[in-house]
């Protein structure tokens, strides 16, 4: 049991509402992870949760994804300009950071880094079985092969049947059909869902990602936000 949940009157239940709080891990380093945590913790506050959908980057790298969004506001919980709030836990556990947004009233999107199988143990413990675990995966041979003791150790320890796999294309002239066809064959019936992202040439700018920014995304993209956000809804 994690510290933030002793001497507060006993463990806390997730807030009253049909989205499940999310943990995001990449299979390995520059997947895709941090984006795909922080836009679809954006939908959510743009369609359904308000200011009670926030961001929390777990990942333990220095980004920049708090000036990207245009976030503003308190330096211990920035806004967006859709609300969401953006609360830095570089060091913190899992658990912690899930059960401190629980207190707020918040649903969390945690971006947990390449760190797979360092979050696993916490992911299967009871406090987090509410949680929506998410692994995105880049759609290259070396990558792919990189995640198969993830998926091997997700799967012994009978996560990977809760879980939703993100495959996210960053390279506009990558032909990943094939692969990303291949991958969503190995694992379906294994895993809750399989989503595909195209490439986004906003995202690949690296520049930009607030409101408007957000505005220019391709049909594709808001369809694959969608598609994400409702396999993390209560159903």
């Amino acid at each position: 049991m994690s510290e933030d949940m002793q001497g507060h009157g006993g463990p806390v239940s997730p807030p009253s509402t049909n989205e499940r709080s999310v943990v995001v891990c990449g299979t390995a380093g520059g997947v895709g992870t941090s984006i795909i945590s922080a836009l679809l913790a954006e939908y959510r506050a743009a369609t359904s949760l308000g200011g009670a959908s926030w961001w929390v980057d777990a990942a333990g790298n220095d980004g920049d994804l708090h000036q990207r969004l245009r976030a503003t506001g308190d330096e211990a919980l920035l806004r967006t300009a859709a609300g969401t709030g953006l609360l830095p836990a570089p060091e913190a556990a899992i658990t912690d950071v899930v059960v401190h947004a629980w207190r707020f009233g918040a649903v969390p999107v945690v971006d947990a880094g390449a760190r797979p199988l360092t979050v696993l143990p916490e992911l299967c413990e009871p406090e987090l079985s509410d949680v929506t675990p998410v692994l995105v995966v880049g759609p290259r041979p070396d990558l792919l092969n990189r995640s198969r003791e993830v998926f091997s150790e997700w799967e012994h320890a009978g996560l990977l049947q809760r879980t939703i796999v993100v495959i996210c294309c960053q390279v506009p002239t990558l032909n990943h059909q094939a692969l990303t066809g291949m991958l969503t064959d190995a694992v379906t019936g294994q895993v809750a869902g399989v989503i595909g992202m195209e490439y986004e040439p906003v995202l690949g700018a690296g520049t930009s990602l607030d409101k408007v920014a957000q505005q220019q995304f391709l049909p594709t993209t808001w369809e694959s936000l969608q598609r994400l956000a409702a396999s993390t809804v209560v159903r």
